[in-house]
């Protein structure tokens, strides 16, 4: 079957928040019968003659495979051939892709950082929107984004009930420009790490210090029974963080003076994270039911151009 939906992602990164939920939408829309695929996000939108030549002298069946572009272990979402690329296409960019390379009538931008913050961005008139949080939004540019997002809690992360922790622990990311606190002179940096040697370093510190306001590690460090601490920077008051970012209510401190909050809401964590697994699913039903009224198939151009 023809793929309805054209996710364009790059390779799955556990550690990328972006990767994840790209990957995420793919396998949710396939569980809910919506046929979906992949286009690689570095993929140039036509091969050269010499590029598809020699793809079919090696071996005709590779012609749309790309070994480098790697998927969630056990899955295999297919990876759509151009041809494909059809006029009913409906095609999900992430905000970090600058216009339609693609060239595709039907277009949905998928904003899982606020545009502009940190990357350029460039979209086109007719596009869709939808945003993972409302910290993502960009609404005198949207309108006002759809929620669309998939939270899914890795297992390896859980408390181990260790009674000998000492030290600190931090996360950078999109916090590049915050100046470093004192506390986190001599801390373990997570960054890059992957999941079970962090979980592994959550179990073993008392305090993890954030400076990126949206990472879900600060959700993760809580459940683990650290601390949790997100340095403050982009708004004035907790207030307005959670309003942004409602699934660190609970047991994440936005500031040091908050710490009491954190540690008092700690152990109902899981359970919020729990609820949102389930309410991320009702999204992708409402994406696909949004996105197939303004979309059908069938449907004359819009007015969407190539590199738009």
């Amino acid at each position: 079957m023809t793929p309805r939906y054209i996710v364009v992602a790059p390779g799955y990164n556990p550690n990328s928040g972006g990767s994840i939920f790209l990957h995420e939408l793919a396998q949710a829309l396939h569980t809910l019968g919506a046929p979906a695929a992949f286009w690689p996000i570095n993929r140039a939108p036509r091969a050269g003659l010499r590029q598809k030549l020699r793809a079919l002298w090696r071996k005709p069946s590779l012609l749309w495979r790309d070994p480098a572009f790697v998927q969630v272990p056990g899955r295999d979402i297919p990876i759509v051939p151009r041809r494909d690329v059809g006029p009913d296409s409906i095609v999900i960019y992430p905000e970090i892709v600058l216009g339609n390379p693609l060239g595709a009538r039907h277009v949905v931008r998928w904003l899982l950082y606020r545009p502009g913050l940190r990357d350029p961005y460039r979209f086109g008139p007719d596009e869709m929107f939808f945003r993972a949080g409302e910290m993502a939004d960009l609404p005198e540019v949207t309108g006002g984004a759809a929620d669309l997002f998939l939270w899914r809690i890795n297992d390896a992360y859980y408390d181990q009930g260790r009674r000998d922790r000492k030290g600190a622990c931090y996360l950078v990311r999109k916090g590049t420009d915050k100046p470093r606190l004192p506390e986190t002179a001599d801390a373990i940096c997570i960054d890059g790490l992957p999941h079970a040697e962090v979980a592994e370093i959550f179990n073993r510190c008392t305090t993890f210090y954030s400076y990126d306001e949206a990472s879900f590690y600060s959700q993760y460090a809580a459940i683990c029974g650290c601390d949790s601490v997100v340095v403050p920077g982009l708004y004035p008051s907790r207030t307005e963080w959670v309003a942004h970012h409602p699934t660190a209510r609970y047991g994440v401190a936005y500031g040091l003076d908050d710490l009491d909050h954190a540690r008092a809401t700690r152990d109902l964590v899981i359970e919020q994270l729990r609820a949102q697994e389930a309410a991320g699913l009702e999204t992708v039903r409402r994406f696909i039911a949004l996105t197939e009224a303004r979309f059908p198939a069938g449907m004359p151009r819009s007015g969407t151009k190539k590199g738009e």
